[in-house]
């Protein structure tokens, strides 16, 4: 190995580690944001200061290779974006919120270990994450127009559904392959993956996603390649609001 490639590792563990030190102070801004925002009703700027905060410890997750941190700041992010939407912060929030906080610790204590093992830690995020849900099922929508977008939700909106939206392929398939959905709406045309390279991964993949219904809504009319693996191919016309809620009904029976 080089001088140069070792200077290099030396200063990415660096990095690392600063950022490892770092991390409890963020959880202590975190929980300090998140009692303010139920004693404040959903102040806004409380909320936006969080949001941002989840959000770029998101990115340093991926950047430092620390996907369970990715995948648990998603999962913070769904739980601060649906408290928001029902301006609803009350004490379940902050039972959740707290909680996912507390897992971000634990993060730091496990990567800190020669061998790290965050099993417990996943075990514990997928139990957060179906209290949450209350019974309902998460879908991933992924389409590049915010305004389908939106007209997918709204058509959905009377179904016991938890949906996350994203506009491009690849992060699409990054959430698909590290955190559980019960289905996935495609638009075929993303950013970056087009719906069908993006589902021929998940399909090849060894994820818990592997085998999710999936729907893909297109205008085209050629021929869908078989190793995608849509259940459902729901064409954008004046019935498409009509036939998504089927399909997803028949879906998720299924």
């Amino acid at each position: 190995m080089s001088t140069n490639m070792k200077a290099f590792q030396a200063l990415l563990a660096g990095m690392r580690e600063a950022f490892l030190d770092e991390l409890p102070e963020r959880c202590n801004g975190f929980e300090t944001l998140i009692l303010e925002l139920e004693r404040s009703t959903g102040d806004r700027e409380t909320f936006n200061e969080l949001y941002r905060g989840v959000h770029s410890l998101k990115g340093s997750g991926g950047t430092h290779g620390l996907s369970i941190l990715t995948t648990l700041c998603h999962q913070l992010e769904n739980l601060l974006s649906e408290a928001d939407a029902r301006q609803d912060f009350g004490s379940r929030f902050t039972t959740h919120a707290l909680a996912y906080v507390d897992l971000l610790r634990q993060v730091r204590h496990q990567a800190h270990r020669d061998t790290p093992d965050y099993s417990g830690i996943e075990a514990d995020l997928e139990a957060l994450r179906l209290s949450s849900l209350q019974s309902r099922k998460a879908g991933l929508i992924a389409e590049s127009s915010a305004t389908l977008a939106g007209f997918y939700q709204q058509a959905l909106a009377t179904l016991p559904l938890q949906l996350t939206v994203v506009d491009n392929g690849l992060t699409a398939l990054e959430r698909l392959l590290h955190e559980p959905f019960d289905f996935v709406i495609v638009g075929r045309e993303l950013k970056e993956l087009n719906g069908i390279a993006m589902m021929a991964a998940l399909r090849a993949s060894q994820t818990r996603n592997q085998k999710i219904p999936a729907l893909l809504v297109t205008s085209r009319r050629d021929a869908i390649p078989d190793h995608a693996g849509f259940n459902a191919v729901i064409a954008r016309d004046q019935n498409q609001a009509g036939n998504l809620v089927a399909a997803v009904r028949a879906a998720l029976a299924a």
